[in-house]
């Protein structure tokens, strides 16, 4: 109806609501009769149509109603609530009630009004019957339209005229006293019931359809068809209210029917059957969420506003997109660059099939029985078709020959199940995805067969290869349910220590891994598969072999791009093409010497080329394993020449010791195997020290294992029990050891102990691998390196042996402990000076004192230190010291104090000066002599400058002499025996080593030095005189023999008189004693010289000697504390 017959309709209501005359028929004469009267009951009663509209207009003209008019109301009521929502029978029954108003005023209306407002209650609750709803919703849209339009005209407009309040139904009534717009009133009750269902969604669209002008207020027009000014405002606020509800629940229900549909699919791949499970809840669902939706973005639409954000499966790309590196990256499958086919001839393959449809329907128009000579012919064609072109030719002629009946079917699958030709079974899938329209039958057949093959082989010792591959194919024509592929996929990852299901797994992969991530139908499928994956590579029940196969499957999935690692590698120079050449492919083929001068010709100063021979040097996993020894070498020929790249590069190899037990890959294992390698043979070629490599030794030992451990070696996440590669790594550094120097020998004992310990941590029995690593490292340190080395044979007894052990080493080496008493943590192993350190053959404990002199951290030229690699003879440490210079500039002066160590072989060897940095080195070896020198600088120095340090040539043969009273008598020996050129180098080392002293006590003369000295010798004197004190009441074996004691009342240790020089040497020495003998009160005292060998002077000696190392030992850890 348009707006001017509205008007026109409203003025002459509102005149018959005032009791004003409209109707101008009153002032003629009706037609009583009772024929007119109940024909027009009748009509009424058939309904308000626009057929019938004129009828009853005419009638409301002629016909005289009055005493009709309880029933007119009643009739009228049924027509009204039955009119259809169609444009014209809303128009006519609005026209006919408006004529009745006009005639009959408020005694019409207002009773009409009242019985139809019935229409709009809604049903209890607890009668809902949602087959009955949609007639119901159907029947109310049409009456909210016929009220609205009837309150636009001004019939209903007021409930003042209502006679009894209680006919109005209860959602009026409780509303009545607020006044509230009736129009407003109807809407709220409709719109609110059973509101999750989503049918007065429906309700709500379709009035903001017909009705848009009533939430404008600017409508021009308008505003005198509505009666209430808040009308306009009332409906915005209901409906906005409404769509807020609708966008969440549209939401909610978008988010449950996706997890609904995923459940469905993960049981059916669980199963691998179609299942009903969960369908129809989804299916009872999505009708309801389809209402809301169409709700929402229709209202959404209206009031101009953003609909809700309905989440779809999105494809991952943005997130998968490859970054621009250098590296090897599968992220560029994922990303969609790569498809599922290799190239366009396999995508035509797979998608572009031939079109048989016009020669089937020839087939079925014209049905012939075809000869069996046809149908061997056909077969044949299939057993020989090795092209696309001849099985498609196949596909035509199968119809065109009308080979199509049920015996030959039955054929076609045996002949399908029946061949062995591996490599023509795409092309036999190929015919069944052309012809799979009309081959259902024969397509669900061979899928049956196969699914049922796959499940024999997912749970027994048989694998069928030609199943596998014919599966494949099929899925590549998706031919195959979704469920199935991933159910097999899935169980057979789920049972992986079944035989053969890895195989089975990894032609799986290797025929439809790429497939299936880069198809969109399967990718987010096949992504919670390589999810599992990594899931399953974390399980501690599956060995190495299986984790290494799973590695594989993902490579399969993610294959490495080479073009695109190609693209963005940097070229290499001709000189860096040339390095890499001859240290990684040909370095066992040139001698070492010959490599070693083409390294020096290098272009050093090129930074590229820097580079490059950086990576060589400090990535060992590229070279050959048995030429790992040739690059140690190489590295260090090339410290003599270029010392800051050899300690670059050692620093880098223990950073890769450090990252490879951080990461803890095994798919590294091999790489750090040869990182392990690589550095023993460092350490074997002198350029780094033995307690370096014990210290790393110990780190792989400790990694992660904490003191809150609840006993040592715990098992935990990154050590587990079941993993024996620490042990490998330990075993294969201690096997490759070529070099015994006593700092190592002195350790290796304890660190034997903590390594057979550790094993017994593992999982028993050992892999016989690592039992046969750890047999041959204890038989090649047992004997003459370790004697009487003997293996434990439980845990208990290794614990027990492993306690001795600590415990004789906490006695024999007080001044340092041989294991660190916390981890070695990544800050100790990258420190400034951690090469320098390592570089060093066992800096001795006094010189590493003097480096770590606050003077000297604060001098800044620690950087700038050098130090040259020990030699083969050596076993002590090197020694350098720093000193400040002047204002221009750093002058560094270093020494270094040079053992010599006895060897089977005895050699002359003499190393040059570093012109470099100015080292002095003159070691000129004894071939004489088998002893070797052993220069111990200790704090005996600091007691008495003079006291001489001379080598002692006879320590392997009596290590527990004292050298303070042998010291003389071996010197003179010595003296007889060395020539006058090795007597003029030694006295250049004593005035050297006295400089060096004298160095260094200059530097302690500042005032806390002092006094840390001063309270040095105070601490000292406790000890001593606790030390003393303790031992008054220590009972000594004596002899019937009188004690000997000094004449000054203190102990006095006996004196060894020395025999000239023209004594024989093989008689025993004499031993002076003061013998006391008293008469009466008279003491007397005379002098007793007894031979040494006597048991009684042994026993004093061996009491002095226990003296005097007791306070040796008390010293040095005293002096030990103060420095730290």
């Amino acid at each position: 109806m348009d707006d001017e017959r509205r008007l026109q309709l409203r003025e002459l209501n509102l005149r018959a609501w005032s009791g004003l005359e409209v109707a101008p028929e009153k002032e003629r004469k009706f037609d009583s009769s009772i024929k007119r009267n109940t024909g027009f009951i009748k009509k009424l009663k058939q309904g308000i149509t626009k057929d019938s509209k004129a009828s009853l207009l005419k009638d409301l003209r002629e016909v005289s109603l009055e005493k009709y008019l309880s029933e007119i109301i009643n009739t009228a009521y049924e027509g009204l609530s039955n009119v259809s929502n169609k444009n014209e029978d809303v128009v006519a029954a609005v026209e006919v009630i408006s004529g009745l108003h006009q005639r009959f005023g408020h005694t019409f209306t207002s009773k009409l009004l009242g019985l139809f407002l019935n229409n709009f209650a809604n049903p209890i609750d607890t009668l809902f019957v949602e087959k009955e709803e949609p007639p119901r919703i159907i029947r109310l849209k049409a009456n909210l339209r016929v009220f609205t339009e009837l309150y636009l005209v001004g019939v209903f407009t007021t409930l003042n005229d209502i006679e009894s309040k209680s006919d109005l139904p209860m959602f009026i009534q409780k509303k009545f006293s607020k006044k509230e717009p009736l129009l407003s009133s109807i809407l709220k009750e409709v719109l609110s019931y059973q509101f999750k269902v989503g049918y007065t969604a429906g309700i709500a669209t379709s009035f903001i359809r017909k009705f848009p002008e009533l939430f404008d207020s600017e409508k021009e027009g308008w505003s005198k068809l509505i009666c209430e000014e808040e009308l306009t405002t009332l409906l915005c606020t209901l409906f906005k209210v409404f769509m807020e509800a609708a966008f969440n629940k549209a939401s909610e229900l978008h988010k449950r029917t996706k997890k609904l549909m995923k459940e469905h699919e993960k049981c059916q791949i669980r199963t691998g059957k179609v299942t009903d499970s969960y369908l129809e809840e989804h299916d009872s669902l999505l009708p309801v969420f389809e209402r809301f939706k169409l709700a929402s973005f229709q209202l959404a639409e209206f009031f101009k506003v953003a609909p809700p954000v309905l989440e779809t499966d999105i494809e991952p790309q943005a997130v998968n997109e490859p970054s621009v590196t250098a590296v090897i990256s599968n992220a560029s499958v994922v990303s969609g660059k790569r498809g599922p086919w290799e190239n366009e001839d396999a995508r035509k393959f797979y998608e572009v099939l031939p079109n048989v449809e016009d020669i089937y329907k020839e087939y079925t128009n014209n049905k012939t029985e075809a000869s069996g000579s046809i149908i061997n012919d056909f077969f044949i064609s299939l057993e020989n078709a090795e092209t696309k072109e001849m099985i498609d030719q196949a596909a035509v002629d199968y119809w065109k020959n009308s080979l199509d009946n049920k015996a030959t079917r039955k054929r076609f699958v045996k002949f399908l199940i029946e061949t062995h030709d591996w490599s023509k079974l795409s092309l036999y899938a190929r015919f069944l995805a052309t012809n799979g329209i009309y081959f259902s039958d024969i397509i669900e057949e061979i899928i049956s067969y196969l699914d049922s093959g796959f499940r024999h082989q997912l749970h027994s010792n048989r694998i069928n290869v030609k199943n596998i591959i014919f599966f494949s194919e099929m899925v590549k024509f998706m031919m195959i349910p979704t469920f199935m592929i991933f159910h097999k996929i899935r169980t057979l990852l789920l049972n992986l220590q079944v035989p053969n299901n890895i195989e089975i797994l990894t032609v799986v992969f290797e025929n439809l891994g790429i497939f299936l991530i880069n198809k969109p139908e399967f990718r987010s499928h096949m992504e919670k598969m390589t999810d599992l994956i990594n899931d399953k590579k974390k399980d501690r029940q599956l060995n190495m072999n299986l984790k290494a196969s799973l590695e594989n499957l993902l490579n399969l999935v993610y294959p490495p791009s080479v073009s695109e690692l190609n693209a963005d590698t940097e070229p290499l120079s001709a000189e860096q093409h040339f390095y890499h050449i001859l240290l990684r492919r040909e370095l066992g083929n040139f001698p070492l010497k010959y490599t070693v001068k083409l390294l020096r010709k290098a272009d050093w100063r090129d930074q590229k080329t820097h580079k490059t021979l950086f990576e060589l040097f400090s990535q060992p996993e590229y070279v050959s394993y048995q030429h790992i020894q040739f690059l140690a070498h190489l590295l260090k020929e090339l410290y003599n020449y270029h010392k800051n790249f050899a300690i670059m590069c050692i620093d880098q190899v223990l950073e890769s010791v450090e990252r490879g037990l951080e990461i803890n890959d095994y798919s590294q294992n091999m790489r750090r195997i040869a990182q392990a390698k690589y550095l023993t043979e460092i350490y074997n070629h002198e350029l780094i020290g033995p307690l370096v490599l014990v210290d790393t030794i110990y780190h792989v030992m400790k990694f992660r294992h904490t003191e809150s451990q609840p006993y040592l070696f715990s098992p935990n996440e990154f050590d587990p029990p079941d993993n024996y590669f620490r042990i490998q790594l330990m075993t294969t550094i201690l096997l490759n050891v070529t070099r015994t120097p006593a700092a190592f020998a002195s350790k290796l004992l304890l660190l034997l102990r903590f390594l057979e310990y550790y094993t017994f941590t593992k999982t028993q029995p050992l892999p016989n691998e690592t039992q046969f690593k750890i047999e041959g490292t204890f038989k090649k340190y047992g004997g003459l390196i370790i004697p009487n080395l003997e293996r434990s044979s439980t845990i208990l007894e290794s614990a027990t042996r492993l306690s001795q052990s600590m415990a004789s080493n906490k006695l024999t080496n007080d001044t340092k402990e041989d294991v660190p008493k916390k981890d070695l943590t990544k800050e100790d192993l990258t420190k400034d000076n951690r090469a320098e350190d390592a570089v060093n053959d066992g800096n001795s404990q006094e010189d590493s004192e003097i480096e770590e002199d606050d003077d000297y951290k604060s001098d800044g030229t620690a950087a700038e230190e050098c130090v040259y690699p020990a030699h083969d003879d050596e076993n002590e440490e090197e020694s350098s010291l720093v000193e400040d210079g002047d204002d221009d500039g750093v002058e560094r002066e270093e020494y270094e104090s040079v053992e010599y160590e006895n060897e089977v072989e005895d050699e002359d060897e003499e190393e040059d000066d570093d012109e470099e940095e100015d080292y002095d080195e003159d070691e000129d070896e004894d071939d004489d002599d088998e002893g070797d020198e052993d220069e111990d600088e200790d704090e005996d120095e600091a007691e008495d400058e003079d006291e001489d340090e001379d080598e002692d040539e006879d320590e392997d043969e009596d290590e527990d002499e004292d050298e303070d009273e042998d010291e003389d008598e071996d010197d003179d020996e010595d003296e007889r025996d060395e020539d006058d050129n090795y007597r003029d180098i030694e006295a250049e080392r004593k005035i050297e080593r006295k400089r060096i002293y004298d160095q260094f006590q200059n530097r302690l003369q500042d005032k806390e030095e002092c006094k840390v000295e001063a309270e040095l010798e105070k601490q000292f004197q406790q000890i001593m005189s606790e030390s003393i004190d303790s031992r008054k009441n220590e009972k000594i074996a004596t002899c019937n023999i009188p004690t000997s004691i000094a004449v000054g009342g203190d102990f006095a240790r006996p004196t060894i008189l020395r025999r000239g020089d023209d004594q024989e040497s093989n008689q025993p020495q004499k031993v002076a004693f003061t013998f006391l003998s008293k008469s009466g009160k008279k003491t007397q005292s005379r002098k007793l010289e007894l031979p040494s060998n006597v048991d009684f002077v042994s026993g004093v000696i061996e009491e002095g000697e226990k003296l005097k190392n007791e306070r040796e030992k008390i010293k040095n850890i005293v002096l030990q504390r103060t420095f730290d």
